[in-house]
């Protein structure tokens, strides 16, 4: 593959997951008022039903992602995206026309099914990337990632105020059949006759047993865990700072997006210096500043400080995802790579499903609470990489 098809491949891959991932996000910020709609429900139970809708997904998406991913080892990048994007348009399609909370719930549950597109994403990037190039593609990927998520929830409640909640999911819908469009025309599968020949590959347990495999797991659930434990009481905390209800909305929106594009840089940046320097080393440092900023987080007396440090906690902690998959894109073999990043994947998203309920338990016993077990968290996991010998690879530039 020349050079240039191996960068077309690049932008193509970060474009389907940006537009995927922005699709998806635009749901979010209407879930509890379809949910409404739909069933008339009272607000209590109308906002458990949206918990629900947005949680399914991502859970059945983190179970299958292992799945998913061996499947593509076997048997291409470019066929099982393919799969998974037909299957996006039309369950998104068909959640226009849903007449009930039930049918609803079945096509998220559908959508989960074929949530390998994450996985699949690093995969496809890493695949056409040389080895010291591993944590850059990482990088855009996991930007693309967090940038739809800045922008996908704002961009969605725009639409839905203007052109009404059941054409935005088609208009999220039309995003991934763009996405399908720009994979089966411009993407250049590589190695699918290779991989054929071989054989079934190594099983699910092999790829698990591999050095530093189950260790990565356990630090990707927790980083994730901890990205995603304070956004669902950051509500409660600003309106404790004293930000009026007129503009609590409006500000918790302010601060997730900063925060997000704050991220964004960082994944980008962390990927292009991972070519030159250890990427265990930088998600040491990464673990450490995240300590030492969100503790603050918990003392801090006014939005603005809150906001100043959200900030700085997106652009010293933010890369710590992309640097766990570069890591994990160096420790495995290509053969397994995109079975590798299913059970990565899946441990991530594990973690974020659960700190939104270990934040609600938390802040029932003291709203700011989980700042402090979040720091916790980072100094545990930094000198836990500290002192043991876990995630060690060879440079992105030694040979592989």
């Amino acid at each position: 593959m020349t050079p240039a098809s191996a960068r077309r491949n690049r932008l193509v891959t970060v474009a389907m997951v940006f537009a995927v991932f922005t699709g998806f996000a635009f749901v979010l910020p209407f879930l509890p008022l379809f949910v409404r709609e739909l069933g008339g429900e009272e607000p209590e139970r109308a906002a458990l039903w949206a918990g629900v809708l947005i949680g399914v997904a991502p859970l059945f998406a983190g179970l299958l992602a292992p799945v998913w991913g061996r499947l593509a080892d076997r048997h291409g990048h470019k066929g099982i995206a393919v799969k998974a994007l037909v299957a996006y348009v039309v369950l998104l399609a068909l959640s226009a026309a849903v007449e009930g909370v039930e049918q609803l719930l079945v096509l998220r549950i559908g959508i989960g099914l074929f949530g390998g597109i994450g996985p699949l994403g690093l995969a496809m990037a890493t695949a056409q990337a040389p080895r010291e190039e591993t944590g850059r593609a990482v990088g855009l990927i996991q930007a693309a990632q967090i940038l739809s998520a800045a922008i996908g929830p704002f961009a969605g409640g725009l639409l839905a105020d203007a052109i009404g909640i059941r054409r935005t999911f088609l208009v999220t819908a039309a995003l991934c059949a763009l996405a399908l469009v720009l994979v089966l025309v411009f993407y250049e599968e590589r190695g699918h006759a290779e991989r054929k020949a071989a054989g079934p590959g190594p099983g699910f347990g092999a790829v698990v047993a591999l050095p530093g495999v189950m260790a990565l797991l356990c630090v990707l659930f927790l980083v994730n865990f901890i990205g995603r434990s304070f956004t669902p009481i950051l509500p409660l905390h600003l309106a404790s700072l004293g930000v009026s209800p007129a503009r609590l909305a409006s500000a918790t929106g302010v601060l997730i997006s900063a925060y997000s594009l704050a991220a964004a840089g960082s994944a980008w940046f962390l990927g292009r210096l991972s070519r030159t320097h250890s990427p265990r080393a930088l998600l040491l440092l990464t673990l450490v500043g995240g300590a030492v900023v969100v503790a603050p987080m918990a003392l801090a007396p006014s939005f603005e400080l809150v906001l100043g440090l959200a900030v700085l906690l997106g652009l010293v902690s933010g890369g710590s995802l992309t640097l766990c998959y570069t890591i994990g894109g160096l420790m495995v073999p290509e053969a397994v790579r995109t079975t590798a990043f299913g059970f990565f994947s899946g441990a991530a998203l594990f973690g974020g499903a659960l700190s939104p309920t270990v934040a609600g338990l938390v802040a029932h016993v003291s709203l700011r609470g989980i700042y402090w077990v979040d720091a916790a968290l980072y100094l545990g996991l930094a000198l836990a990489l500290a002192r043991g010998r876990a995630l060690h690879v060879p440079s992105p530039k030694a040979p592989a």
